[in-house]
Formats: structure tokens, sequence, C-alpha cells
């Protein structure tokens, strides 16, 4: 893993995609403890991307289902 990969800010469009795959995995396995925290994030931002959790953190680094997704994308294209 690249050294500062997880200090560093993840790029809006990126966490965006992120967080919809991780909510597309949620609806499909909605009975995972990942899913009942993705749609308690879902339900306080009220369905409205720009009040999803992974904005609310400094330098827009992700909530911590985002921040392990990123890493394991990360990480498979650096042994590709």
């Amino acid at each position: 893993m690249e050294a500062g990969l997880l200090s560093r800010p993840i790029p809006f469009e990126t966490a965006e995609q992120l967080c919809a795959e991780i909510r597309e995995e949620a609806r499909r396995n909605w009975h995972t403890v990942t899913a009942r925290w993705c749609w308690s994030c879902q339900k306080s931002a009220g369905n409205r991307s720009e009040n999803y959790g992974f904005l609310q953190k400094p330098g827009n680094r992700g909530c911590i289902l985002i921040n392990n997704k990123y890493a394991q994308t990360f990480d498979q294209t650096a042994t590709e």
C-alpha cells in the first residue's frame, strides 16, 4: 500500500461512487451489520448524498466502509 494512502483525502467523485456501491451491496445483503450501518447513514442523511457521513469527516476521508473499500480497490489496482 502506498504511504500516506490512509491520510490523503478521497476525491469526492470516488467517495460518492464507493458509497453508491456500498449502498447497493447493503440492499442485496440487508441482514448484515454493514447494511445496518449504511441504512442508518442514509436515514440520517435523508437520502441526500451531500449529507452522507463521508462528507462529515475532515478532508473528506470517508466513513469506515468507504475507507475500507477504497483501500481494497487501491491494493487490487496496485498488484495488477
